[in-house]
């Protein structure tokens, strides 16, 4: 209860490929309005493999595509022989999260795929009738593989903590056990980002090394449930990247340009096809082929065109799977092998039978994603456990053991439990079914936090112990920093300090790109009431070129880190607002002059003594140089701790200052009678924006408004002049300093 009073007394004071798919009408255009998606990766990453040599390859492979779709026969048959089959592997990577898809999301997808390679799918029934004789069944089935490279026992799901998710591409195929035999599996790695901006890729065969085969995808690419919406261009993303991995090209041809006149110039190297521009947004099934192609009609609903309706494969693009696997690229010819199914666990016939779960426990709500679960003494958390390489509908028992929770023990799926005392505990989960047994267990997965001790106002940290992020003294200020990726994180040093001996850096050139990395204090004790509190704090960083784009987002938390509250845009620094030095290849060390203040409101009203708070910097990496913090402080707006522009018994009163520009002008009114006017000047004389005028007398003692409110627009960094001028014609002037 006391949480729910705080949180609530607080939150009043310290406030693919290309879009969405529409289905496919036998008349004119259809328009797609949706958010721009994402476009296709293969052209892209087969031209960043393949560099120069990239055109002399095209040439060849298409005259390969040319043989192998010429040979299909009979025509409107399925490909001759005996169906194919592939296993499958899908390696999952994620934060614990939303982005740790379910199960039921990979067999949707799978499921998918074998209708639309084997000419079930329901969306087939839309294809116009000019093309509806030309529909291809490949004759090729994919299996989840049943045993991994070692022989165990699998459901052919894998799931892999990695940050990398976040900025996916080639780097998370090197993650320890996320890549299985690509001669035996075809491998896919479903993500939360891709960081070329693509909805998935995948190379042609064998125009890269084994290592590189396999297929990329988002989560919300993949399938039609969970992550996935359930739409028909969202459905056949995943279709259209296997289609590239068992060797179809755009139906365009060899770019990521559809549209452009200049496409009809080449072709994708498969006689059924027509020669197309290719078609994206719309669904005009009406489209005409290029000049000179005997179809007067592109074929828009084709899985390899970027159009909105995609519906089918051709027979010459199933003759080409299929005979890819078959005989014709030789990186895929093992792949449907009696032998490697049967080392796969996948041949007709072969009975594998259930395996042994594999135990997984996360958090339920509040920071479930994180490393640590966060509480406040006396508070509650939700557990769920999870069995992976379980077939659907298996069943398993679960135990739980608690340490310095209520309750010890549980055998339910989603205990709650509730944690008394102040301290640090695991958290252990054993998942048990007629095969076997498997446990986890998290260190240190619960923080407990006492509320009433900590930090405590007026002085915040100067981290001047060297033993950051543990305190010394008492274990009650410990802070806590998180290691996404390595070994690198913030870190205490004694090389720069804007106050005492030491503060603590960042050395971003040695993170992981586009990653996060938290420095979280431990509960801030605020011991007397404060009107209007600031988090103050003094930084210093350089960029390691113009273009590096490292972010830093301040949040606080009212419930221990529950959960965070991030106050807009006021609260998010770029790497251009924090910089204090010029770029540097070299490492960077501030002098004492390029250390600045920084601040970011807290609450807009009254915060009562007693009250706690935690705070967090969280660095985004793009790899720039060093970012130092120190002398990190909360304090009132009024007795704001060493800010000298709030202590200021003046009418006119600038806080912060200096500021990225959103520093308040205040006018006391014990100090204005009548009307007063504010006006903003640059550093070359000229006014900014309109006047402020204020008469009156407001509710809370002083009038304020912003600086850039008074000019109109977004400050540039730089010096500028603020003139009140009152009704008796008396004149003040302060500079205001925006970095």
């Amino acid at each position: 209860m006391r949480a729910r009073f705080l949180s609530t007394l607080l939150g009043l004071t310290l406030t693919g490929l290309l879009g969405r798919p529409v289905q496919a009408q036998q008349s004119a255009a259809v328009p797609v309005t949706d958010a721009v998606p994402r476009p296709c990766g293969t052209d892209q990453a087969m031209r960043e493999a393949l560099g120069a040599g990239y055109e002399s390859w095209w040439q060849n492979y298409r005259a390969q595509l040319q043989q192998i779709s010429a040979r299909r026969l009979p025509p409107g048959s399925p490909p001759v022989g005996p169906r194919l089959i592939v296993p499958v592997v899908v390696h999952i990577i994620h934060t614990n999260g939303s982005d740790n898809i379910g199960d039921d999301q990979v067999y949707d997808a799978i499921r998918i795929l074998n209708e639309v390679f084997n000419e079930t799918d329901p969306d087939t029934a839309q294809v116009i009738p000019y093309f509806k004789p030309r529909i291809g069944n490949t004759n090729i089935e994919f299996r989840m593989a049943r045993l991994d490279p070692n022989g165990n026992c699998t459901t052919g799901i894998t799931r892999h903590f990695s940050n990398l998710t976040n900025s996916a591409g080639e780097n998370v195929k090197n993650l320890p056990d996320a890549r299985w035999v690509p001669q035996r599996y075809m491998n896919i790695w479903v993500v939360e980002n891709i960081a070329s901006g693509a909805a998935g890729y995948s190379y042609l065969p064998c125009g890269v090394g084994p290592n590189m085969e396999g297929i990329v995808i988002l989560n919300d690419y993949f399938g039609s449930i969970g992550r996935a919406p359930n739409s028909q261009y969202n459905r056949k993303s995943f279709p259209h990247e296997v289609g590239h991995y068992l060797g179809l090209p755009h139906t365009w041809g060899r770019t990521n340009t559809p549209g452009t006149a200049a496409n009809c110039q080449d072709d994708d190297g498969i006689s059924d096809t027509p020669n197309t521009v290719g078609y994206s947004f719309n669904c005009d099934l009406n489209a005409p082929s290029c000049p000179g192609d005997p179809d007067p009609l592109s074929n828009v609903q084709n899985i390899m065109d970027y159009a909105g309706c995609p519906a089918m494969f051709t027979q010459g693009q199933a003759a080409v799977m299929n005979g890819g696997i078959v005989s014709a690229f030789a990186c895929r010819t093992s792949l449907g092998l009696q032998q490697n199914l049967t080392l796969a666990g996948v041949a007709d016939g072969q009975n594998v039978g259930p395996c042994a779960p594999i135990a997984f426990l996360t958090a339920v709500g509040g920071s479930s994603g994180e490393t640590v679960q966060r509480l406040c003494a006396g508070d509650s958390a939700r557990f769920r456990a999870e069995a992976y390489n379980v077939i659907p509908g298996s069943p398993v028992q679960f135990r739980w053991r608690f340490p310095g929770g209520v309750p010890a023990t549980s055998t339910l799926q989603e205990p709650t439990v509730t944690y008394p005392t102040p301290g640090l505990y695991n958290v252990v989960l054993y998942a048990s079914n007629t095969i076997g047994t498997d446990s986890v267990v998290q260190t240190g997965y619960v923080k407990v936090q006492n509320t009433a001790a900590g930090l405590t106002t007026p002085i915040v940290e100067t981290f001047d112990d060297p033993t950051f992020p543990l305190n010394a003294s008492d274990p009650l200020k410990n802070w806590e920093v998180t290691r996404p990726s390595g070994n690198t994180t913030w870190e205490y040093t004694n090389v720069a300090a804007a106050q005492g001996t030491g503060s603590v850096r960042l050395r971003l050139r040695n993170t992981a790109a586009d990653t996060d990395y938290d420095l979280i204090s431990p509960n801030i004790v605020i011991t007397n009431t404060l009107q209007r509190p600031y988090l103050y704090f003094k930084r210093a960083y350089s960029q390691r070129t113009t273009t590096n784009a490292d972010r830093l987002t301040i949040s606080y938390s009212l419930n221990c880190g529950v959960t965070w509250i991030t106050r807009g845009a006021s609260s998010i620094r770029s790497a251009a607002q924090l910089s204090t030095a010029n770029p540097s290849g070299s490492v960077y060390v501030p002098t004492p002059a390029q250390w600045r203040q920084d601040s970011i409101i807290l609450s807009t009203g009254i915060v009562p003594a007693g009250t706690h708070v935690m705070v967090r910097f969280r660095m985004s990496s793009d790899l720039g140089n060093v970012i130092y913090l120190d002398d990190i402080r909360i304090g009132s707006r009024i007795t704001g701790l060493g800010d000298d522009a709030l202590v200021q018994a003046s009418a006119l009163t600038i806080y912060p200052n200096p500021s990225d520009g959103e520093a308040l002008v205040r006018l006391s009114t014990g100090r204005v009678a009548g009307t007063a006017t504010v006006r903003i000047y640059d550093a070359a004389g000229r006014l900014l924006g309109q006047p402020w005028r204020v008469s009156g007398t407001p509710t809370d003692g002083g009038h304020e408004v912003s600086l850039r409110a008074v000019a109109g627009r977004t400050l540039a960094a730089g010096v500028y002049v603020v003139e009140l001028t009152t009704a008796d014609g008396a004149r003040q002037t302060q500079r205001a300093l925006v970095y």
